[in-house]
């Protein structure tokens, strides 16, 4: 059973395009190392390189509150798993062709946020929900996400995101083509994290996090 771990609070990201935006919407269902199961819901961030240092900061806190002074130094030596993964890295490409998923490349990173459960989705309208129609992979917008610490036993120490919120502020050209991308083509699995903590610590940041 993953042991719970140090929180940080929710923040608004710097904007970014949603992919494999049909996990804002549709649950699957994940299984622990234990065996167990649980519904997640999940997507795709993609950023601009200019927003990595507002990412690091949030991380650097729940480092810091969980692993202490230490983990800083702990991160840059790859001793904690980052959440912030290279758009032009093994991860953004294709395991049998190598080629990159679509709206990775050079001056991009990604991270993959997850919530058990379903995330507030809007558009226009405060009040109402957004459609899978208007908040499609490639589309612009902001999240509400919050950093966490997780281990287990297979992967080690590592932070990851969990997201509460997401909002469409503008059009994008669609991920995967006019019908969308195919989640059978795509799909990889990923291994459970545990769900973030109930508490909240706080702690002191540091820049250039994960070299």
């Amino acid at each position: 059973m993953a042991k719970k771990m140090a929180r940080g609070e929710p923040f608004r990201t710097p904007d970014c395009t949603v992919s494999f935006a049909f996990g804002l919407f549709k649950s699957r269902t994940r299984e622990s190392d234990d065996g167990s199961k649980r519904e997640s819901w999940d997507c795709t961030l993609i950023f601009d390189e200019a927003a990595r240092l507002v990412l690091e900061k949030e991380i650097a806190q729940v480092i810091t509150a969980e692993w202490g002074e230490k983990g800083i130094q702990m991160a840059k030596d790859g001793l904690i798993k980052s959440p912030l993964l290279s758009g032009t890295g093994k991860e953004a490409r294709n395991k049998e062709t190598g080629e990159l998923h679509p709206g990775m490349g050079e001056g991009k990173f990604f991270i993959r946020v997850t919530s058990n459960k379903a995330p507030v989705v809007r558009y226009k309208d405060p009040n109402i929900p957004a459609t899978e129609e208007e908040v499609y992979s490639g589309c612009r917008g902001f999240a509400v996400i919050n950093a966490f610490s997780w281990y287990n036993p297979k992967n080690g120490n590592g932070v990851s995101f969990g997201i509460e919120y997401f909002q469409k502020k503008g059009e994008g050209e669609r991920l995967g083509g006019s019908g969308g991308i195919d989640p059978e083509k795509w799909h990889e699995k990923i291994e459970d994290e545990g769900e973030a903590p109930s508490e909240t610590k706080s702690g002191a940041g540091a820049g250039g996090l994960f070299g």
